[in-house]
């Protein structure tokens, strides 16, 4: 997305203030045993907030949202694997259903752990039985899948992007045994998946494997089929997008072209990748960046607080108006929430911050002329004008192009 784009997009926000994203609303039960996403009634649009946490029980993004929130949202919290046993569901979805009624629990299914469960009986053990395995063990253990709870695969391998050792097989097969469990309710879930982080540069490789993968129709249709919506993990980093003497439109282009790479190549594929950008347009969460003060595994944050609190804003910003822009991500949003090092104080801030920034730029049934509001409260978008010492990586306007 050009700048100029950018521009007209923002000129044009300050009308039609009620109208809904170009993407449709979230279902609701089919009928046929099926629950794709509950309606609500009195909202035309549903907005989705999926919460990640590998230290689920600390809920400090979850309560924020909790604090404030809105009645056309439903917000997942996932639940991370027990360490002693990663093939059992974590119990404690309770402690998610009480921080309120449109609030559900994701039971995380570990890649690597079901694959040493497989592999530690072979020839009788296989992907799809592990995720009916699965399903039956997180009845057991109080998730409520009649009334909302999901499971969540953490996460597909990085050879997702390439095929290798017959991974699609493997996945499709996982995806579809966690969907149908006993064959009495489809449950369609999340999967994560890995991507590159954002200083990479020469992502011409990168590029020509997921072009390759975009194309595999089959596995696309299973997707499709028994996920609701594709988390992938794009941690942008604050010095690729907070460039000092830059502007937040410009910030807000750049950090898009990053978070918004897989779609955004899936469409420009034409007739060759339809089915996975037709997917994708209604299915793609991008997972943004909420790690204070940590540089491992999710980008280089060790910067202010001042500064981290701007960065989070224009995360949700960009993301607001990409979707006003092309479709796509719509209503949805994410957040891996790991912070380092940090106080009480400081993640109660920055997580009401978050919570505060996406209750503005996704209110109940309007959505055009609110993604400044992620900003701030009166719309000034210097609320998002994070300023580190770095450059922009534009390796990712690579993806603009087939």
């Amino acid at each position: 997305m050009k700048t100029a784009a950018i521009a007209f997009l923002l000129a044009a926000c300050t009308v039609g203030e009620d109208a809904a994203p170009p993407e449709d609303n979230e279902g609701a039960d089919t009928g046929d045993g099926e629950i794709t996403a509950d309606a609500i009634t009195g909202c035309t649009q549903i907005t989705t907030v999926i919460l990640y946490s590998e230290a689920t029980y600390e809920l400090r993004l979850p309560e924020a949202f909790a604090a404030a929130p809105d009645a056309c949202t439903r917000y997942y919290v996932h639940m991370p694997a027990l360490a002693n046993d990663k093939t059992m569901p974590r119990m404690g979805a309770d402690k998610v259903h009480a921080l309120g009624p449109n609030f559900h629990a994701m039971a995380e299914f570990s890649w690597s752990a079901w694959r040493q469960w497989i592999d530690a009986s072979p020839g009788t053990r296989d992907w799809e039985l592990a995720g009916k395995a699965f399903r039956t063990r997180m009845a057991q253990q109080g998730y409520d899948l009649q009334n909302g709870d999901i499971w969540a695969i953490n996460e597909f391998p990085t050879t997702t992007r390439t095929g290798e050792l017959d991974v699609w097989t493997h996945e499709r097969s996982a995806v579809r045994g966690l969907a149908t469990g006993d064959g009495t309710l489809t449950v369609k879930g999340v999967v994560y998946t890995a991507g590159m982080g954002q200083t990479l540069q020469n992502v011409s490789t990168l590029k020509s494997n997921i072009e390759n993968w975009l194309q595999q129709d089959a596995w696309w249709t299973d997707m499709g089929k028994y996920v609701r919506w594709y988390a992938y993990e794009v941690y942008a980093d604050p010095h690729n997008n907070c460039v000092v003497g830059s502007n937040v439109i410009a910030d807000s282009e750049n950090v898009s072209a990053y978070l918004e790479h897989l779609p955004r190549i899936a469409h420009e594929g034409g007739a060759k990748t339809a089915v996975a950008a037709s997917y994708l347009q209604h299915h793609y969460v991008p997972l943004l960046n909420a790690s204070f003060n940590s540089n491992v595994g999710f980008g280089n944050n060790l910067i202010s607080m001042a500064d981290y609190v701007k960065f989070s804003r224009l995360q949700i910003y960009a993301t607001h108006v990409n979707a006003a822009h092309v479709g796509y991500p719509g209503r949805r949003i994410g957040f891996a929430w790991a912070p380092k090092d940090s106080t009480l104080e400081q993640e109660q801030y920055l997580a009401g911050v978050i919570a505060n920034s996406v209750g503005r730029a996704y209110p109940s049934n309007k959505f055009y002329n609110y993604g400044k509001y992620a900003c701030s409260t009166d719309g000034n978008l210097d609320g998002c004008g994070c300023t580190v010492a770095g450059d922009y990586n534009q390796a990712w306007d690579a993806f603009g192009t087939w």
